[in-house]
């Protein structure tokens, strides 16, 4: 008989009672066949029984039944987190779960490192759903199998109608609702590249990667391209992105007007897109950062500080993301830029990974937990937990999982993620510890560069 007289659930539930007592476990008998493959549950004597209760999902576990309620899929997650602390016992238990936000995703970069296989994302979705997520982001830029312009991403890995079908429906029967995240305006590069579309490019250099918006053909170019996303996802949100497109107004758009538009090309644009999502009773997102006129030189803000009033915003939902390890006062003061306009918004912290072999640590956790502890204070709705693969960052995607446990715990629970992580896993806290180490190490190895095969700092190489 174990001895353990505690049990761990991710996120901390609304409410838990837990007898101290244990019952011999030996399988279900009626358990989702779905689940039961996915997730290595055994056929036996218990039974599953569907009842009334409080909370948004709970679950109570008597000798050989265990009494669901509320959201199915909530119940089951955590039936699975029990089984996988202890595999021959159930616990006598009661858990009222209750959700502060109700969009509670993750955002995945496939397009910038190693394209993850349909099994690789089958696992992640499995691991998002026993924690509880409810939506997962694809960022794709060029690797959607676009049925117009084949070329576009089939050097690179691009899915196949059948791949990306396989997975959105896999999330599907996991309660996860598998949507777009798309590049349309910067981060275009490895489109503008392929010689048809150059003449697309703000800048005659086209691996810069921003579209120029003052042409309409270029513009025509990239919403045929969003409606063939819009018309294949069956999902609610299609992510339209708009991020960092620092060039936009300063190339051939510059040279048709004589003078610097790239505000109003981009209000103009994003516009449009937003209209085009919505006129299929679609959803449509995007970054908030040049909106906030952020990350600019002080001589750019205030050029772009206006789009901020434009009420457009207020018909899409703006991803409101920031990677800083700054306090939970500042994230709240990011959060008002928006709030204060009446405009709908999702917190987005990351989790440290680009432009490096294993995720910061420490610049990540303090990262998720003062933004995610800023929105749930200040009522935000949702957050989208962002991995990034910048120039071929090839961070294993594995290296994450800690992390997105994490996140959830800091949006939901108590924050004491690392006893859950250990719990669910069965990891060592030794090994739990060189994770967040490698993390450090690798922090201090990205502050050098190499020069004539000489390690030399970063201040130094910058003179």
């Amino acid at each position: 008989m174990p001895q353990k007289s505690y049990i761990y659930i991710v996120p901390e539930p609304r409410y838990i009672e837990f007898t101290g007592k244990w019952f011999e476990f030996n399988g279900f008998s009626n358990f989702p066949e779905f689940l039961a493959r996915e997730f290595n549950i055994p056929v036996g004597d218990w039974s599953i029984v569907k009842i009334e209760g409080e909370g948004e999902a709970g679950i109570a576990i008597e000798k050989n039944v265990v009494k669901i309620w509320g959201n199915e899929k909530i119940a089951y997650a955590t039936l699975i987190q029990l089984f996988l602390q202890n595999k021959s016992y159930l616990p006598h238990v009661k858990i009222v779960e209750s959700f502060k936000f109700s969009f509670r995703g993750f955002h995945l970069d496939v397009a910038r490192g190693g394209v993850p296989t349909v099994n690789t994302l089958k696992k992640l979705l499995r691991w998002l759903f026993i924690l509880k997520y409810n939506y997962l982001a694809i960022y794709l830029e060029d690797l959607f199998p676009w049925r117009e312009y084949k070329d576009i991403g089939s050097i690179r890995g691009r899915y196949s109608e059948e791949e990306l079908k396989e997975v959105i429906e896999y999330g599907a029967k996991l309660g996860i609702e598998v949507f777009p995240s798309l590049e349309l305006c910067g981060h275009m590069e490895n489109t503008l590249i392929l010689p048809p579309f150059h003449k697309f490019s703000e800048w005659h250099n086209p691996r810069e990667g921003v579209l120029n918006v003052s042409d309409d053909e270029a513009r025509e170019f990239v919403y045929r391209l969003l409606k063939d996303v819009v018309e294949f996802f069956p999902s609610k949100y299609i992510h339209i992105g708009g991020d960092e497109t620092w060039a936009l107004g300063r190339g051939k758009s510059l040279d048709k007007f004589l003078t610097f538009k790239g505000p109003e090309l981009y209000e103009m644009h994003h516009y449009n897109m937003i209209k085009i999502v919505k006129s299929k009773n679609k959803i449509p997102m995007l970054w908030g950062d040049m909106i906030a006129a952020a990350y600019l030189r002080e001589s750019e803000k205030e050029q772009w500080r206006k789009l901020l009033d434009s009420d457009i915003w207020k018909e899409a939902i703006i991803v409101n993301w920031d990677y800083s390890p700054n306090s939970k006062e500042y994230f709240k003061e990011r959060i008002k830029l928006f709030k204060e306009k009446g405009i709908k918004q999702i917190a987005a912290p990351a989790l440290w990974n680009w432009n490096r072999y294993y995720p910061d640590f420490p610049t990540a956790l303090e990262n998720l937990k003062n933004f995610l502890e800023a929105a749930r204070e200040e009522g935000i709705d949702g957050f989208l937990i962002t991995a990034w693969g910048d120039d071929g960052s090839e961070c294993l995607y594995s290296f994450l999982d800690p992390l997105i446990l994490a996140a959830m715990e800091y949006a939901e629970g108590s924050g004491n993620w690392e006893d859950k992580w250990v719990a669910l896993t069965g990891e060592e806290y030794s090994v739990l510890k060189a994770r967040k180490l490698f993390g450090e190490i690798d922090t201090v190895i990205n502050k050098w560069n190499i020069r004539w095969g000489i390690w030399l700092p970063k201040h130094i190489l910058l003179k």
